[in-house]
C-alpha cells in the first residue's frame, strides 16, 4: 500500500456529533501549509474545530465542496490514527463505530465525503 499524504480535520458540530473532513495533499510541507490556512479560516467563521493533523494513509476521498456541504448526506467513519498513519473505516452508523486499542487515536465521525478507493502500490 501506497502511503500519501493527508489532512484530517474534526469539527464539532452544533448537535455535538463529530464531523470528519479529508484534504489529499502532495507532501508534509504542503500538508502543514495548508492546515494553518485553513485552520484560521475555521476558526474566524465560527468553526468549532478540535483538531487538525497531517497524517499519512492510503485512502482517497471524494473532494470536498463548500456549495452542497449542508445538503449533502453524510456517511459515519471509525476513524483510527496509528504511528501517524490514518485508516478510515465506514461504518453503517455511528452507533456501530467500536473502540480501539490504547495505542492509536480512536475517533468516530461523520463526513459528507464519500470514500474513494485504496492508493494502490506503487
Amino acid at each position: 500500500m501506497a502511503l500519501g499524504h493527508i489532512m484530517l480535520i474534526l469539527t464539532l458540530l452544533a448537535d455535538g456529533q463529530l464531523s470528519a473532513a479529508f484534504v489529499s495533499t502532495a507532501d508534509q510541507a504542503e500538508c502543514e501549509a495548508r492546515a494553518t490556512a485553513i485552520a484560521a479560516i475555521l476558526k474566524s467563521g465560527g468553526a468549532n474545530v478540535q483538531q487538525i493533523q497531517c497524517l499519512r494513509g492510503s485512502q482517497q476521498f471524494a473532494r470536498f465542496s463548500h456549495a452542497t456541504a449542508s445538503a449533502a448526506p453524510r456517511h459515519a467513519y471509525e476513524l483510527t490514527v496509528r504511528d501517524g498513519v490514518l485508516t478510515a473505516r465506514p461504518v453503517d452508523s455511528l452507533k456501530d463505530c467500536t473502540p480501539a486499542s490504547a495505542d492509536a487515536q480512536h475517533y468516530c465521525a461523520s463526513s459528507t465525503q464519500t470514500l474513494l478507493a485504496e492508493t494502490a502500490k506503487q
